[in-house]
């Protein structure tokens, strides 16, 4: 292969790269409902929750979340886990929210803020 072959290859490598850009996390942002709860996905995979629970009381939750096609494991600074699958339709993000003492509800957030 002579130096002008493997100049172009490179050339072409690199304008193939800078072409490709980066597709934001769609779950990043703030999202919210009209029960009052908010749920706030970081670009650094950190999370700040409040959500109304059953007795309409606010409780707020924060720690990191990892996805996984379409699972989200989200961990808080006790390291309680819990696991949904979401789903985003639209402009809502929907997932079941469980609290710390097991109950489960489903939740649909709309986006309020990037």
């Amino acid at each position: 292969m002579n130096m002008r072959k493997i100049g172009l290859m490179v050339l072409a490598g690199l304008l193939l790269l800078s072409s490709c850009k980066m597709q934001p996390n769609p779950l990043t942002g703030t999202w919210a409902d009209n029960a009052g709860s908010t749920l706030t996905l970081m670009a650094d995979n950190t999370f700040l929750a409040k959500i109304t629970n059953i007795y309409d009381q606010p409780v707020t939750t924060e720690g990191t979340y990892s996805v996984l096609l379409n699972a989200i494991t989200f961990t808080t600074a006790s390291g309680h886990q819990r696991v949904s699958e979401w789903d985003i339709r639209g402009n809502i993000l929907y997932l079941n929210w469980t609290d710390d003492t097991g109950v489960s509800m489903p939740l649909s957030l709309y986006k309020v803020r990037n």
